[in-house]
């Protein structure tokens, strides 16, 4: 440690040092420095070196000091805005017997550039760590060099792993970009800078899309990559497509309306005339014809759901008595195809809701026929009513079919598309229309091998909290069972 006469230590030691040293005390400036120290001080305060610090080294530094007192040694380094802006490392001991600071400042070795990206991130380091989105820096190698914080958010693995280690992989973490890496990495090298809409699953099974993009910086001879969350983003651009998909479905069906309804009532009317004049052969035939134009028929009125709003008859009805009476329509249809229903209501609190009891009906029964449709062997369908936040409702409809993928989920919603060879695409369409018009909405859930939940929520209203006089149909009453 030092003697106590630390002025003749600091000139046997530190006054032909080629690094800059000095010796400062709290409230006395600087007491002794060597030559090469002079050319950064005129006269004894270390506020000269202060002033050529940004806000972010100005803490650095203060911290510096606060550590050499607690430790042994102290070390830290810091940019200094000096005429040829430059990265310095600072070294500190504390003496404790005279409250002295012994300090040495030299200039890092390393070939720090003047200009670009990479001295923005040493000058203002805090921004870089906390930036709203990622950051990689990648040397010519393709070693990763440096990482932020929100690299270790996207990615639940710690800076630790990525440091070190080769740029291919961000794309081992983000699996579903390889085919397109390749590609990506030969546009980098050739044109100097690439882009890419990425995405993964998380642990929840939501896919995450992130917009990835890569530049180099001749300057440094560094790649630095942007990592952005564009997950809203996307899901709001197919929340649009949907709606415009929806608009020009409901064009379509207009004038699918105007120009094959006449006709088809033309041709079911002639069959009916024809029915008692064919033989039997060509009564079987006729019927087939019949059924046929009744299919059309329900088609045509699904686009017109979807084409035009109706007018809707709202009325605060008993939830869970509107969903009993739905199970026990599909009662018979599951008794045919071996489903059993399980229903599981709410038994505390209002689970009054106002709407339309028609149209809630008919969500509730494709739902269910989906459903049942699912599981050609046979099954269990559990429908549960969950009081959730926020004042709404939750039910649930469970099956136990095959799952549905990824993929379709993020399809199964959208007008025409269907894996059904007799569906139309429009059944789940309308659900999330009706729904919606009710101030609710839908989501799914579904694990391959485990089956599909689906989750309609709706918002409640609390019967003792109404101030009109309600007229109690006892066709909507909840059940006492």
């Amino acid at each position: 440690m030092f003697k106590d006469n630390i002025t003749e230590v600091f000139d046997f030691l530190f006054y032909d040092d080629k690094d800059s040293v000095i010796t400062y005390k709290k409230g006395k400036g600087i007491l002794k420095m060597n030559r090469v120290a002079r050319e950064f001080f005129s006269c004894h305060k270390i506020a000269e070196l202060e002033k050529k610090m940004d806000k972010s080294s100005l803490m650095i530094w203060n911290n510096f000091l606060q550590d050499a007192i607690i430790s042994t040694i102290a070390k830290c380094q810091i940019y200094l805005l000096d005429s040829c802006e430059n990265v310095f490392h600072f070294e500190g001991c504390y003496d404790r017997s005279n409250f002295q600071y012994v300090i040495r400042f030299k200039q890092s070795q390393e070939q720090i550039i003047s200009s670009g990206n990479v001295l923005d991130f040493l000058k203002y380091e805090s921004i870089f760590k906390h930036a709203p989105y990622g950051l990689i820096l990648t040397s010519v190698e393709g070693i990763i060099i440096e990482v932020n914080q929100k690299i270790d958010t996207f990615f639940e693995e710690s800076s630790s792993e990525f440091v070190g280690g080769n740029f291919n992989l961000l794309f081992d973490l983000l699996p579903d970009s390889k085919p397109g890496a390749i590609q990506y990495m030969k546009t980098l090298l050739s044109k100097g800078s690439a882009e890419m809409i990425a995405s993964k699953f998380d642990e929840s099974a939501v896919e995450k899309f992130y917009h990835v993009i890569s530049i180099f910086n001749e300057n440094v001879n560094i790649y630095m990559t942007v990592i952005c969350d564009d997950t809203e983003k996307i899901q709001l651009r197919k929340q649009i497509e949907h709606l415009r998909s929806l608009s020009t479905l409901g064009q379509l069906a207009a004038s699918i309306a105007h120009e094959i309804r006449n006709p088809m009532t033309s041709l079911k009317g002639f069959t009916q005339l024809l029915s008692h004049q064919v033989t039997k052969e060509g009564s079987q035939y006729l019927s087939i014809i019949d059924s046929e134009l009744n299919r059309m028929e329900s088609i045509l009125n699904e686009f017109l759901v979807l084409s035009k709003p109706t007018e809707k008859s709202f009325r605060f009805i008993s939830l869970s008595s509107l969903i009993s009476q739905v199970v026990d329509f599909m009662h018979p249809q599951g008794i045919l195809k071996n489903i059993e229903f399980e229903y599981v209501s709410c038994d505390q609190g209002s689970d009054c809701i106002l709407g339309d009891s028609y149209e809630l009906k008919k969500v509730f029964m494709n739902i269910l026929k989906n459903a049942i449709e699912v599981m050609p062997k046979g099954g269990k369908v559990t429908i549960t009513q969950t009081l959730i936040e926020n004042n709404q409702v939750r039910v649930s409809v469970t099956d136990q079919g095959e799952g549905i993928t990824a993929e379709q989920m993020h399809k199964i919603f959208l007008p025409f598309y269907t894996s059904k060879q007799q569906g139309t695409g429009l059944g789940l369409p309308h659900a999330v229309q009706t729904i919606e018009d009710h101030g609710g909405y839908i989501d799914v859930e579904s694990e391959i091998n485990q089956g599909t939940t689906f989750n309609l929520v709706l918002p409640l209203y609390p019967m003792d909290s109404l101030e009109v006089n309600l007229i109690h149909d006892v066709q909507y009453a909840k059940s006492s069972n």
